[in-house]
């Protein structure tokens, strides 16, 4: 896999949620799908560019929002709600694990799919981040294409 960094400077850690407005995306078959919403929850400009390059892929995912605190991702979600969050455990400010209970104890329907994409893979942390509501948890180091993958097989649930 071949990631290519994407130049992008931001004059601030937090960036809102684009419009809400369903964008569509027609398959093979004539079928249309929603084109997947998701927010990045990332403190590294590194890894969110990478991200952000990575994730996006016309007519069928989106990165709508990203922001690199706990208090910047909880409201921006809760204020444009999305499809999915991808959210890393260690942030600026607050963590990871306050951003998946926060949201999980939220009144949004439907709930947002929580994807766990850490460098701190060990299995205490992965129960715990379970425990709370994430439904997956994947490795920085290892899993970037299993995390895409997942997330666009989301789209079908």
């Amino acid at each position: 896999m071949s990631l290519q960094v994407m130049s992008m400077e931001k004059s601030e850690n937090q960036s809102p949620p684009q419009s809400r407005s369903q964008e569509t995306h027609s398959d093979a078959s004539g079928s249309t799908r929603p084109v997947l919403r998701v927010y990045l929850v990332e403190d590294s400009p590194h890894v969110r560019d990478l991200l952000l390059d990575f994730l996006n892929i016309p007519g069928e995912m989106q990165i709508v929002g990203d922001a690199d605190t706990e208090a910047g991702a909880v409201a921006a979600i809760l204020a444009d709600p999305v499809d999915a969050v991808i959210v890393d455990l260690k942030l600026r400010e607050g963590s990871g694990m306050a951003v998946i209970e926060k949201l999980r104890r939220a009144d949004l329907n439907p709930q947002p799919k929580i994807i766990v994409f850490t460098n701190h893979p060990f299995p205490e942390i992965r129960k715990r981040a379970m425990q709370l509501g994430a439904d997956y948890f994947f490795d920085k180091s290892a899993d970037y294409d299993s995390m895409r993958t997942t997330l666009l097989g989301s789209r079908a649930q």
